[in-house]
């Protein structure tokens, strides 16, 4: 399957972003030891082979596109690991302790039903682990219809982002992130003046706490019901 830079395969080509995603599923991996998960937007389907090895009951994997799909089932699928092909904005179907959501939500166009089916997709404490770009770095200065990537519809603040995961039934939010600056960066004028000077390298992929003294390129919340 070709390597586009917006849909993750992972090999040589992939550099930083193979860490960058490779982290995520990682870290959601810690949370996935004799759980029900469901990778929703899964595309070449590494990751759901990374949380089927962390020791999850079941895997099962979701993507828009039948090509990805098809090299998923081919190189990762097994008894407990799973594809289908499916719109993740409108896919409602199962119960399931974990999901994992990662680069999903930016590229949708009705995010808040996309919230709402995956809060109504799991089980009673079920957890959610979401990860979406922080605007106010990859697209500063910029207003809300107006984003750099051009695959994205929509990007998130911080707060705004809390916010649709409140009214979409999740509490008792933790606050990761990836690739944290100082939050001096805050200012959107510093941070586009200033971004291309910082060299992200392969350990700042790392998930961690988000804290007041620094400010992530991409958030990593994990919410539950």
């Amino acid at each position: 399957m070709e390597f586009t830079g917006e849909r993750f395969v992972p090999g040589p080509e992939a550099g930083l972003l193979e860490a960058e995603h490779i982290q995520r599923y990682r870290f959601a991996s810690g949370y996935a030891k004799g759980k029900s998960v469901l990778d929703i937007a899964c595309g070449s389907g590494y990751g759901s082979k990374i949380l089927g090895d962390a020791g999850a009951s079941c895997v099962t994997g979701v993507d828009v596109s039948s090509e990805a799909v098809d090299f998923a089932k081919n190189k990762y699928e097994s008894g407990s690991i799973t594809f289908q092909v499916a719109d993740a904005e409108h896919f409602l179907h199962g119960k399931f302790d974990l999901i994992v959501s990662f680069e999903t939500l930016e590229h949708l166009d009705d995010r808040r039903l996309f919230l709402k089916n995956l809060s109504a997709m799991l089980n009673r404490h079920g957890i959610l682990i979401i990860s979406t770009p922080n605007k106010a770095i990859t697209s500063p200065m910029k207003r809300p219809e107006k984003i750099r990537n051009k695959y994205h519809k929509y990007e998130y603040v911080e707060q705004e982002f809390i916010g649709e995961l409140k009214d979409a039934g999740f509490g008792d939010i933790q606050q990761f992130g990836q690739h944290s600056y100082p939050a001096i960066f805050r200012v959107q004028l510093l941070s586009r003046l200033f971004r291309r000077r910082i060299r992200d390298t392969v350990e700042t992929a790392a998930v961690l706490p988000m804290t007041g003294r620094r400010i992530p390129r991409y958030f990593v919340f994990v919410a539950r019901k």
